[in-house]
Parts: structure tokens; sequence; C-alpha cells
């Protein structure tokens, strides 16, 4: 069994590995939305509190991934986890990695990750009553993001207005990403880039044509910084 233990406030009485994966593997929770059947196994998301914070609660059984460097499969909230401290190796926002852990079990490699909620910040789809300003702000700011990610040939690869978070400081947003389990690299800058501008621009009723170009115009931008 391999566990990273990256919080002691995540989960005070599991101070072992393995007794860490078994506290999050049974840690009671509400289930976010029906568990995922698909790739030779299952995966869901619970949401937990714990004293007065909130955590979400991965949890799979098999449901792998498979690459050119791991052929025999990588369960896909490892993927998630790694890419997670790429993103934070990066600085961009995305929700805080607590406990990875994965075993192996009866009906294949078990695997738990742990991440703490994001606070103040709510999906890119609810941000429907923005002033003209607001809207142009929020384009440029996801822009920058977008760039910084394909820079260092970064592919989301699910990026729907459900998967960028928002949070507002004042008349500032500030960007998270959520869901990076299909996240990989790609050979060039340009490849990401295309593939994530085109899925985002067809998941998402926020912007418009102007709006949009304010949004590629910040993300050529920081594509190209050095």
């Amino acid at each position: 069994m391999s566990a990273h233990i990256l919080s002691e406030i995540a989960a005070p009485q599991a101070n072992a590995g393995a007794d860490a994966f078994t506290h999050w593997w049974g840690f009671p929770g509400e289930w976010v939305e029906p568990v995922n059947r698909r790739r030779a196994g299952w995966s869901g998301v619970l949401r937990a509190v714990q004293g007065e914070r909130v955590f979400y609660i991965k949890r799979q059984c098999g449901h792998l991934c498979r690459t050119l460097t791991r052929p025999l499969g990588w369960p896909t909230a490892s993927r998630e986890w790694h890419y997670l401290n790429c993103l934070a190796t990066l600085g961009i926002a995305a929700p805080q990695a607590l406990f990875h852990g994965s075993r192996r079990g009866e009906q294949g490699p078990e695997t738990v990750l742990v991440t703490a909620e994001l606070q103040g910040y709510r999906p890119l789809a609810e941000q429907t009553e923005l002033a003209p300003e607001q809207r142009r702000q929020l384009a440029t700011e996801v822009g920058k993001t977008l760039g910084r990610l394909h820079r260092a040939r970064l592919q989301h690869g699910c990026l729907y207005d459900k998967h960028i978070m928002v949070r507002w400081r004042g008349e500032s947003p500030e960007i998270a990403l959520l869901d990076l389990e299909k996240m990989r690299p790609r050979l060039r800058r340009s490849l990401a880039a295309a593939h994530d501008l085109e899925q985002l621009s067809r998941h998402q009723d926020i912007w418009c044509d102007t709006d949009w170009q304010q949004l590629l115009a910040a993300h050529a931008h920081h594509l190209g910084q050095r």
C-alpha cells in the first residue's frame, strides 16, 4: 500500500499510512452524485465534515486510466493527485490535497483522495448576474489562468464551466480549477490550448463574443510568456 499524508489536520487520529487510509475509506459523508461505474470499477465523491472543516473524499475501486508511461493502468484519483501537485507548483489555484493513498483490495486497487473545500468559490456557471465590466474582468482572469496552464503543456481535458471556480475579492476575481482526473501533458502548448478552449467555448453561457475575445487575448499573452 502507498499513502501520502499531506495534512495532520485532515486525520488527527490516523498517523500511519495504513491507519489513515482506513480512516478515510470509512469516513462518513454524503455522496455528491451517484457513484460512477465504468473503467472496470467504480468511483464516487463524498462531502464530509470534520469539526468546522469540509472535505471532499474521492473513493475508487479499479477505475484505471492507461497512458504510455503507465500501460498497466493508473487509478484516476492518483492521476488527479499528481496534477493537483503540478498546479500547486505552477501557482494555479486548485483544491488542497490532504491525503492520497492506494491499496490492493479483493476487487482491484482501492484509492482515496481527500481534498479541502474551496472556501468562498462558486462555479463559473453561476456567475450570471455580473455587470459587463465584471464579465470582462472575469474573462481576462480565466484567460490568464488557462494561458499559464497551457504554457506548461498541460491539458485539463474536461473544461466545463462547472470546473472553473471563481472567488471575488472586492472587484477582482480569483480562479481555481477542479476535476483534474483527465488532465494530461501534450507535446505542444497549442494542442492543449486548442482542446480546452474549444471545449470551454461550447460549455459556457456567460460571455458574449466580445468577452470571449478578451479571454483569448489574455490567454495568448500568458501562453507566450517565458
